[in-house]
């Protein structure tokens, strides 16, 4: 039986739409209000649906690459998922330092990038593999923007959060 990584996209769909019914305050907070990348956050938007659009098209066989990819894929959405749920319970009035964001500076684009890059693999597709390297470009910009807007709002606190990573 030869199936889409479209469905891998719905799953994707429902944890992270979902989620985001579930703790609306994430979604009041998005990088395409940051008037500065409003021109990169179109450009995420295209590569997205391209990338979302183009997964139906691609099959995949439970082979190696398959499960290579599931893992990435797996690992992705349960980054993704951790960072919206600490990101939900946070207070507002401080920068989201717990969790999984002890782990990853901006974990909700590691784990989108993680669960991109395994749907490439578990389809080998070059094309699926070279707009989830768009989107991870893209994600990295718009992290750049996002910590300058969370140091306006956070100050020295978020700084030392940054900081942390550094030392790594």
């Amino acid at each position: 039986m030869i199936l889409s990584i479209g469905l891998f996209s719905i799953i994707y769909f429902i944890f992270a739409y979902g989620l985001w019914f579930l703790f609306p305050r994430f979604v009041q907070i998005r990088f395409s209000r940051i008037p500065q990348i409003k021109f990169v956050s179109l450009f995420y938007q295209i590569f997205y649906i391209l990338f979302l659009i183009y997964s139906f098209f691609v099959f995949f066989k439970l082979d190696y690459w398959f499960y290579i990819g599931l893992f990435f894929y797996l690992a992705g959405l349960f980054v993704y998922i951790s960072a919206i749920y600490y990101f939900a319970i946070n207070e507002l009035d401080k920068p989201v330092t717990g969790g999984i964001y002890k782990l990853f500076k901006h974990p909700v684009y590691v784990g989108f990038s993680l669960i991109t890059l395994g749907m490439a693999i578990c389809g080998k597709s070059i094309l699926l593999l070279g707009l989830s390297f768009l989107l991870s470009i893209l994600s990295y910009i718009v992290s750049k923007y996002e910590e300058k807007e969370c140091i306006k709002l956070y100050g020295s606190e978020y700084e030392r959060y940054q900081k942390s990573f550094k030392r790594l």
